[in-house]
């Protein structure tokens, strides 16, 4: 699977919260995400998606 990868400010500017608020979203397990290494994180924009119209509920 291809994926458009998204840090987590651009998460927040596609759904139009605070980054603190996808922060939450990955703390509590409902946005799945991708550490390439050290602190990075990324956000498929797919999962972003899915995640937006309720049809993921957790991380795997």
């Amino acid at each position: 699977m291809s994926c458009h990868w998204l840090t987590m400010q651009e998460a927040a500017d596609h759904i139009k919260v605070h980054y603190t608020t996808i922060q939450k979203y990955i703390y509590k397990g409902k946005l799945k995400v991708s550490k390439p290494g050290g602190n990075i994180v990324r956000i498929c924009l797919e999962d972003l998606q899915d995640f937006m119209e309720g049809k993921s509920g957790s991380s795997s």
